[in-house]
């Protein structure tokens, strides 16, 4: 049946189509994770209206992509991977089911980057040069900063019983 799917290696070729692995089995929460905690990471988007702007793929399209009801075509994985940092076509292709890991000689799925506690995501975020904050509110929450981690900056405290 042309256009249809089949779990069979890579690239077999049938009336003169090439037929890829597909599957229609994909961690679409694991592939949001690992897509923007890159993009976060490298300080280049930090949602999805962001790094819609930054790929120039519809911010509607990711949201399906982001919620499993469409799975992301090579074009589109090639567009994110150009331009979000840390991430490999090939672990775009096995997050998304389009190849498996034993294909790339790996042993498991690629793993979601560790970022900071969401908290420091944000304040990175919001102390940027491009925040949405004025410079008056941005340094009033540096002001703030300041003074409860200054306790800390010393070193360990000591505990007084």
């Amino acid at each position: 049946m042309p256009g249809a799917i089949y779990p069979v290696p890579r690239a077999r070729a049938h009336n003169a189509v090439a037929f890829l692995h597909v599957s229609t089995d994909w961690d679409h929460v694991k592939f949001r994770e690992y897509v923007i905690g890159h993009a976060k990471r490298a300080k280049v988007a930090h949602d999805q209206a962001s790094l819609s702007k930054l790929t120039g793929i519809d911010s509607g399209l990711l949201g399906r992509y982001f919620r499993g009801e469409v799975q992301p075509g090579e074009a589109n994985l090639e567009r994110i991977q150009r331009v979000v940092p840390g991430t490999t076509l090939r672990d775009l292709r096995i997050l998304t089911g389009r190849a498996r890991p034993s294909e790339y000689e790996q042993a498991a799925e690629p793993t979601v980057p560790r970022t900071a506690h969401p908290l420091a995501d944000e304040v990175d975020r919001l102390l940027a040069d491009d925040s949405d904050l004025d410079s008056g509110e941005r340094d009033l929450l540096t002001a703030l900063l300041d003074r409860v981690l200054e306790p800390y900056r010393a070193g360990p405290r000591r505990r007084t019983a």
